[in-house]
């Protein structure tokens, strides 16, 4: 378990690593972090001598410090996987002019690794290092592949209050992304009304309140923000996003590349020229990482 110290520090790098442009003042930070002023200058302190922080001379500002990049660099030797999908994502957004996305499974959450592009809409708009917590319904494609003890690991986090045809709906959707080769949801007031919640509470996720506005939001969420499972009628909702995994050597979920952002009105031939682009996208980064689909799932 990480103490209380640690915990800070990570929080702080957590906070900054979001908003990589941006500087903040001791006060900021303590205020947006839930910390003592004293809590704030001893990591702000520690982190700044070791250079993982600058502080701006003149106007006492905390940013993002240069021993980071080499801690970056290293992180993406190790995981090489996400420096050949921002390559395959880059094209991506250049080709469909969307906005890209990598996401992982960091720390029980869903972790925005890296993004390219522009969004067309404000539905795709995605910060790098943006969490969202990783219970049902988001994150579905991460678990569809996995094998039944992850999956009911997975659904028995879903929200007390959803509703039984919404857990049908999602135990359907994990069949139709495995049949298919993706995940597809609307974008509509539920999803909007949950992108509220996290960036409401974007700073401080220990907040009770906080808990209870992401389960409220979820339970609001309407089958077809859960999971497009058809192209039928597609001319009727907005797609919010189209997701493909990458697989690692073991045929486990490395990451998954989501095209968001799209044009508000798509007909069901180009989510299919869409969705095939970014599966051939994924497909090139599992080969290239020597990664497989799981057999039990193929």
């Amino acid at each position: 378990m990480v103490d209380s110290s640690n915990s800070r520090v990570i929080e702080v790098i957590n906070f900054l690593a979001a908003r990589p442009t941006e500087a903040f003042t001791l006060s900021e930070l303590a205020e947006r972090l839930s910390l003592s002023h004293g809590s704030a200058h001893r990591v702000l302190k520690t982190l700044t001598d070791a250079s993982y922080l600058s502080r701006h001379p003149k106007h006492k500002t905390y940013s993002l410090g240069l021993a980071l990049v080499a801690v970056g660099q290293s992180a993406l030797e190790r995981h090489h996987a996400v420096a050949i999908a921002g390559r395959e994502m880059a094209r991506l957004a250049e080709e469909l002019g969307v906005q890209c996305v990598a996401t992982a499974i960091v720390d029980n959450q869903l972790l925005s690794l890296a993004k390219e592009g522009v969004s067309q809409t404000h539905d795709g708009v995605t910060r790098v290092g943006e969490r969202r917590p990783f219970m049902p319904p988001l994150g579905l494609g991460h678990v569809a592949w996995a094998e039944k003890p992850v999956v009911d690991a997975y659904l028995a986090k879903a929200p007390h209050g959803l509703a039984p045809e919404a857990h049908a709906h999602l135990l359907q959707a994990l069949g139709v992304i495995r049949s298919r080769g993706y995940s597809m949801a609307a974008f509509g007031a539920g999803m909007m009304a949950l992108r509220k919640v996290v960036t409401d509470y974007a700073d401080n996720r220990r907040e009770q309140r906080f808990w209870e506005q992401m389960q409220l939001s979820l339970e609001q969420l309407s089958l077809e923000e859960i999971q497009l499972l058809s192209l039928e009628n597609v001319e009727t909702v907005r797609v919010g996003h189209i997701s493909v995994p990458v697989f690692t050597p073991t045929g486990e979920v490395a990451l998954e590349i989501s095209l968001t952002g799209m044009p508000k009105s798509l007909g069901s031939a180009e989510v299919e020229r869409y969705a095939e682009r970014l599966r051939v996208a994924a497909a090139i980064v599992t080969s290239e990482t020597r990664g497989r689909m799981p057999r039990h799932r193929e």
